[in-house]
């Protein structure tokens, strides 16, 4: 893992971050639907089990988010530095860095386009 967070790309981190979490997020919807499926169908231990890797891959996805909220804070805290308050930085700066956050909050996400 990289120890220079501030050259990570703040838009990458969220467009993977979105493209990963929804992927794993249909497939959790599949399953579901699979398990339902086999449940009406009279297969109830196939439906168990089904509906246990749903469960599961929805666990994955929240650790997942949570890791990328992580990155994605680490390389705003590598670029901007802590945002409380501090004896080392005026508060115009940290106005500054604030309204940063927040215009980099507002970026739209750039649309990824399958190959």
């Amino acid at each position: 893992m990289p120890t220079d967070f501030s050259a990570i790309d703040l838009g990458t981190i969220n467009a993977a971050h979105e493209v990963i979490v929804a992927s794993i997020r249909h497939k959790v919807c599949e399953w579901e639907q699979k398990s339902s499926d086999l449940a009406t169908d009279g297969n109830l231990t196939n439906a168990v089990m089904v509906k246990h890797w749903a469960f599961a891959a929805d666990l994955l996805s929240t650790t997942i988010s949570t890791e990328f909220t992580n990155l994605f804070s680490k390389a705003l805290n590598a670029r901007f530095g802590d945002l409380t308050h501090t004896t080392h930085r005026s508060v115009a700066d940290q106005v500054l860095d604030a309204v940063a956050l927040e215009v980099a909050a507002a970026q739209e996400v750039p649309e990824l386009v399958a190959v």
